[in-house]
């Protein structure tokens, strides 16, 4: 017997989507091969939780749930790509799956860790990240617009990941009451 209650109102999907939509782009990230399948897989998977919607219980996790139904469309998209050889096996999606929704909290802490991290960088470092990262630059155009070598900008990514890690990790430390 269906249960009788009102489905949850389409603004609450709209808000709780927007807010959980990049963790959740980072979530199918993590179980497919390129960024092109992660964003076909995103729209699937916001197709499937509009039509799923009226039966969402919003006594539940909605990122909890939301990445339930993005771990099945993960695995649908697989099996239509599956002469791609880069793809996991569906075990191991599995594992992943279950790993990233345990562990969202920690994922949202790291997040937000960087975030902030990014924020202390010096303007330079984050001027190379920028070009790089949401430029989509190679290492060579980035070293070029610098006026640097290839290497030096090797170096220059090898030194901010490492001041990123430091921070973040005391940031996450810090934040979870562990101490320094």
């Amino acid at each position: 017997m269906k249960d009788l209650r009102e489905p949850p109102p389409s603004t609450l999907f709209v808000q709780l989507f927007a807010k959980h939509q990049s963790g959740l782009h980072s979530f199918i990230g993590s179980l497919v091969p390129t960024k092109a399948d992660a964003d076909d897989v995103l729209q699937e998977t916001s197709l499937a939780l509009w039509k799923k919607w009226p039966d969402y219980d919003v006594t539940r996790d909605f990122f909890r749930w939301a990445c339930g139904i993005a771990h099945i469309e993960v695995v649908r998209h697989r099996r239509k790509a599956a002469t791609d050889r880069l793809w996991f096996n569906e075990e191991l999606i599995e594992v992943l799956s279950f790993e990233m929704i345990e562990n969202s909290d920690l994922f949202d802490m790291r997040r937000d860790a960087l975030e902030s991290c990014l924020k202390k960088l010096p303007q330079d470092d984050r001027n190379v990240l920028e070009l790089r990262y949401q430029g989509g630059m190679s290492v060579e155009g980035v070293a070029d617009s610098f006026g640097k070598t290839s290497r030096t900008i090797h170096r220059t990514f090898a030194r901010i990941r490492r001041l990123l890690f430091q921070c973040i990790t005391a940031s996450i430390r810090n934040s979870s009451g562990l101490g320094a």
